[in-house]
């Protein structure tokens, strides 16, 4: 455990994702960030970078337990659980936490989307032992090694889980799908407080945000507000508009390190080591 955390994005993008040349640099794949330790792999949502995340590992061959952090169950947040292709490798134990509602179980929740009708294969096929843990906003668990998970709820329409990664001498937090009003910024200031690093929503330009009051996410502008305010060494913007181009993210992350060069935006593939 003397070895530093690695974190990559996988998927950046927010709402779909999008298969165009305009959208290379910064990522077409939704949601899915990755934080890597010896032998361990903890992964924050199953949006579609989640496939790329699973090819990489198959060339690997590495890390056959997987513990995977679900936000919410939004649809950009779990469409790449279905192709991840660890649940279909018998030497693989994977660990899924999330939250259950409405009546249905977390485990619940998740058989109903995958699996018929919408995908042709359930968890019932899958040849990889997984576990489902249902957990509650506020809770905290430790996962293994001496790393400790903390959670807090986050604003968005039907509710989303942030969440808070910790060993001694490192944290990384998950702050995604979250509406920055003054009270949910306060609340997550002291979250992440001291964090090494702060992956937050940066869905939308300040512009765009008084368009989309009550969507349930944020601006860079806000995501620079919220490392200030905890106190975190590194903010990382995530979770882009859909409509959000290269040349456009490029422009708005320049204004963005201008403003705060300890903070910047993701892109697939981009590597951080705490």
């Amino acid at each position: 455990m003397n070895k530093p955390w690695k974190i990559e994005f996988w998927g950046t993008r927010g709402s779909v994702p999008v298969a165009d040349s305009r959208f290379l640099e910064y990522g077409g794949n939704t949601s899915c960030v990755s934080l890597e330790w010896d032998e361990g792999l903890l992964i924050f949502d199953g949006g579609s970078g989640l496939i790329q995340l699973g090819r990489a590992l198959s060339d690997r061959n590495v890390n056959k337990r997987l513990d995977i952090l679900l936000s919410h169950f939004h649809m950009d947040h779990i469409q790449g659980l279905p192709g991840f292709q660890q649940f279909y490798d018998p030497d693989t134990e994977i660990h899924l936490y999330g939250e259950g509602g409405d009546g249905i179980s977390f485990a619940g929740r998740l058989e109903t989307v995958i699996g018929r009708p919408y995908w042709p294969v359930g968890f019932q096929d899958f040849k990889a032992d997984v576990f489902f843990h249902e957990i509650r906003a506020g809770e905290s668990f430790s996962i293994r090694d001496g790393i400790r998970v903390s959670t807090l709820r986050g604003r968005h329409p039907g509710g989303t889980i942030l969440y808070r990664a910790d060993m001694p001498g490192r944290s990384a937090v998950y702050g995604l799908d979250c509406e920055l009003d003054r009270d949910m910024l306060d609340r997550l200031a002291e979250f992440a407080g001291g964090a090494g690093l702060i992956i937050c929503d940066g869905n939308f330009t300040e512009e765009d945000m008084k368009r989309y009051q009550g969507w349930g996410h944020s601006s860079w502008k806000q995501g620079i507000a919220l490392r200030r305010a905890a106190g975190a060494l590194k903010a990382v913007v995530t979770h882009f508009s859909w409509e959000y181009t290269d040349k456009f993210l490029r422009e708005q992350e320049k204004l963005a390190i201008a403003e705060d060069p300890a903070s910047c935006f993701a892109k697939e593939r981009m590597e951080l080591w705490l």
